[in-house]
């Protein structure tokens, strides 16, 4: 293999495809990245097994067509030193060389056959989500979505397809985020995606790709990289017997207000309480040691016939504010000590109230 490249070209598409490797293990081969030199242009392949992507390059200078491995990190400390000019890729023998005027570094290489084979399309079927819909969607319940969850499906987002919707849900056990997406589809069909991969894909999906999937892997396509991810099997638990029905009071609040107010109390504690009353709306809390606490308010005139309070816990309450894009949201609620719901448009969280 030999090739010409331009270094930022080259670094840009690496950095991209860093998040795919092996990082713990570096004598695995997975540690590396799979290169080809094709034609006219540069695939770049990387796996941890989890979650793998085929990342090209067109319209380069190949002298000589072939494959290498290179250690993933080793290749973006290199070349992240040198200058944004062209460089050469070329194997000699077991090694890889990478050449820029008069500097020159040398990295050993696997076997590229013992890289990892990825899975393909064929056989699997056509999931018909638009792509910017499928990363806009996966973005609004992103934060409610736990890691390192004993229940391992709530380590990543439902994504379950109705005939007339598709509903999107990520849950921590503390908080259940629902995003709906009104479409009309063919079939119904459940198929959960862990978070990690997620991540990856907001960094992909803002270009038009095909999706297909079977019971085990879903992928992403486009004629510039080839993504996939294991899906998760375990059964998401029955989220739609979690959401509260027959809430007697429903609030109409001002989004900036309330995100202004719970950046004040922040600064103290992370756990609040929200008291509601006929004409305003008051926020107090102190800190871990109770040697400082916080409070404001904002006057409001509600539609409520008790005062009531809220404990809320400010990660989560900010966490919605920020993914909506809405003047005002709502607030539903039964009683102070249950379950309530907040919303914007087809975007629902149901927060379990905190312990202050």
């Amino acid at each position: 293999m030999k090739l010409s490249i331009n270094k930022n070209t080259l670094e840009s598409a690496i950095t991209l495809c860093s998040a795919y490797v092996e990082k713990k293990d570096l004598t695995a081969i997975n540690s590396h990245f799979l290169l080809e030199a094709n034609e006219d242009k540069l695939i770049i392949k990387a796996t941890d097994y989890e979650i793998g992507l085929t990342y090209r390059i067109k319209k380069i200078n190949i002298e000589r067509q072939g494959f290498a491995t290179v250690n993933a990190k080793n290749i973006i400390d290199m070349i992240k030193n040198l200058n944004n000019e062209d460089l050469i890729l070329e194997t000699i023998d077991n090694s890889l060389f990478i050449r820029q005027k008069n500097t020159k570094y040398k990295l050993s290489m696997f076997d590229y056959e013992d890289f990892p084979k990825f899975p393909n399309t064929e056989d699997k079927n056509k999931l018909n989500i638009d792509s910017s819909d499928l990363s806009k969607s996966l973005k609004k319940i992103f934060p409610a979505i736990d890691t390192q969850n004993p229940k391992y499906s709530l380590n990543g987002a439902l994504i379950d397809i109705k005939n007339d919707k598709i509903n999107f849900v990520g849950s921590d056990t503390k908080r259940l985020a629902i995003y709906t997406l009104k479409q009309n589809n063919d079939k119904e069909l459940a198929i959960s995606i862990p978070k990690k991969a997620i991540a990856e894909m907001q960094k992909l999906f803002y270009e038009k790709i095909e999706l297909f999937y079977d019971e085990n892997i879903l992928i992403a396509k486009n004629e510039n990289f080839e993504f996939y991810t294991k899906l998760i099997n375990d059964k998401f638990p029955d989220y739609e017997k979690v959401i509260p029905k027959n809430l007697g009071i429903n609030l109409t609040l001002n989004t900036e207000e309330f995100i202004n107010s719970i950046k004040i109390m922040s600064v103290v504690t992370k756990r609040i309480r929200v008291s509601f009353s006929k004409s305003k709306i008051s926020f107090e809390g102190s800190g871990e040691s109770g040697s400082s606490e916080a409070k404001t308010e904002i006057q409001r005139e509600l539609n409520i016939q008790d005062d009531f309070s809220l404990n809320i816990q400010a990660e989560y309450f900010m966490d919605f504010l920020n993914s909506i894009e809405t003047e005002e949201f709502e607030l539903k609620i039964n009683e102070p000590n249950l379950a309530f719901i907040i919303s914007s448009q087809d975007l629902q969280t149901i927060i379990i109230p905190v312990i202050l």
